[in-house]
């Protein structure tokens, strides 16, 4: 793991205890918060992750809109995943991504990303 200065690790720390109050209201909904804190995932990881998934599902929903959007494929999403959760300390992988894929799609915001397991 990379060498994070105390400012860094405090505002990690600080994310995952605002992390660990949602896993308290539901655990079962946010795994995937339980898997970010066990994973170790830095500030800028977390909103990474957060970032290309929120985008993928708005791609999702604009494709049950109109007609002709092209969906990112499965390989797309996963190049972006592994490159930012990929550490020295932790490798990433597909086997990653599916992962990361089945617990985030037991969160209502999430849920459309069903489609990349369903291929």
């Amino acid at each position: 793991m990379k060498h994070e200065s105390l400012e860094e690790k405090v505002e990690r720390l600080e994310m995952y205890i605002d992390l660990l109050r949602q896993i308290a209201i539901d655990a079962d909904e946010y795994c995937l918060w339980d898997w970010v804190i066990s994973r170790g995932l830095s500030v800028d990881q977390f909103n990474n992750l957060k970032q290309i998934l929120k985008h993928h599902v708005q791609v999702l929903m604009l494709a049950e809109k109109e007609e002709n959007v092209d969906i990112p494929t499965f390989a797309e999403l996963s190049a972006k995943l592994i490159n930012i959760l990929h550490t020295e300390d932790r490798p990433a992988d597909t086997k990653t991504v599916i992962d990361v894929l089945k617990r985030a799609i037991k969160m209502p915001a999430y849920s459309r990303l069903q489609h990349y397991l369903s291929q």
